[in-house]
């Protein structure tokens, strides 16, 4: 009996700490420097300062799960190509939320946090390469080709005599990685260390060679004296767009627009635009008039990067 009773108490201890040992994991949260090392390690070129800039607990009301998270904020400095100081800021409580997938059970909104961590990690990358390239195209590529101005305002958009510019490079996958598509597996091929972006030398040319990167760049002309110019600012437009297609290995993804506008700010009207899309360096027929182009040119690059472009 003895010997039973001392089996059964082993036995007990035994659950309680494989419970505790769970519970201890879960409410210790997603421990980003030691997930990502690997990760920051490459992208940063191994030159970069990790601050937890704030620490407490978090629990989601709307969670089927609801036990404390060791929430962290972090801060990441880093250097880019040019010696420049950037910041990138996140947050590991992003994979104990649940308001974007209201309807998971227990087991899966557990199963689940490590893939919304990555998600928002991969986003936050998408971003950071939007800002530096962004900024390295209006400060060294744009003016070889359109003699305009940055607005203080509208750090995107520039401005010449008559006409605005605005040049938004950015990477389309962003839109295929929530949980309405099941493109968990691209994520972790974009985070691994031998596919992820070089944040610490990202620039026009780094971006141009990702398949899911795009380049676009719209001319709005607003004086009615130069409506006749579209097909000059077109070709202005083209001659930037081909120098980023050069850089890549598979051709570019690019457009450029031309329209003419009536109205002041925000009560512009369109009169006329003309636009050339490309894809992996071959141009494709889209009617720019059309209101769903924008998602059928979407939907093609990312098809063709390998993304489920249904939604679930």
């Amino acid at each position: 009996m003895r010997t039973k009773a001392k089996a059964a108490l082993i036995s007990a201890a035994a659950i309680v700490g494989v419970a505790g040992g769970i519970w201890f994991s879960w409410c210790s949260g997603i421990n980003y420097e030691r997930r990502y090392k690997k990760l920051f390690d490459k992208t940063f070129k191994g030159d970069y300062k990790t601050t937890v800039t704030y620490t407490g607990l978090l629990i989601d009301d709307e969670a089927p799960l609801k036990l404390p998270v060791l929430y962290k904020e972090y801060d990441i400095e880093y250097k880019d190509k040019n010696g420049s100081e950037r910041h990138l800021e996140l947050s590991n409580g992003m994979g104990y939320l649940h308001s974007n997938s209201k309807d998971e059970t227990v087991s899966e909104y557990i199963k689940n946090r490590n893939i919304k961590a990555d998600r928002d990690l991969m986003t936050v990358f998408i971003l950071q390469m939007h800002d530096i390239v962004r900024n390295d195209m209006i400060d060294n590529i744009l003016p070889k080709y359109f003699d305009a101005e940055r607005e203080k305002d509208h750090p995107s958009e520039v401005t010449g005599d008559g006409y605005s510019i605005n040049i938004s490079p950015f990477d389309f996958c962003a839109g295929y990685i929530t949980d309405n598509y099941s493109n968990d597996d691209k994520i972790t091929e974009y985070l691994s260390p031998e596919n992820c972006p070089i944040l610490s030398e990202a620039d026009m040319d780094s971006a141009a060679d990702i398949k899911t990167y795009v380049l676009r760049i719209t001319v709005d002309i607003n004086d009615e004296s130069k409506y006749d110019m579209m097909d000059e600012y077109l070709e202005k437009a083209e001659e930037l767009c081909n120098e980023y297609a050069a850089a890549s290995d598979f051709g570019g993804n690019y457009v450029c627009k031309v329209r003419t506008l009536s109205g002041e700010d925000k009560g512009f009207e369109v009169i006329d635009q003309t636009a050339v899309y490309v894809i992996n360096g071959e141009k494709v027929d889209f009617d720019p008039n059309d209101d769903d182009t924008d998602k059928k040119y979407k939907d093609m690059i990312a098809e063709k990067a390998g993304y489920n472009i249904s939604e679930k």
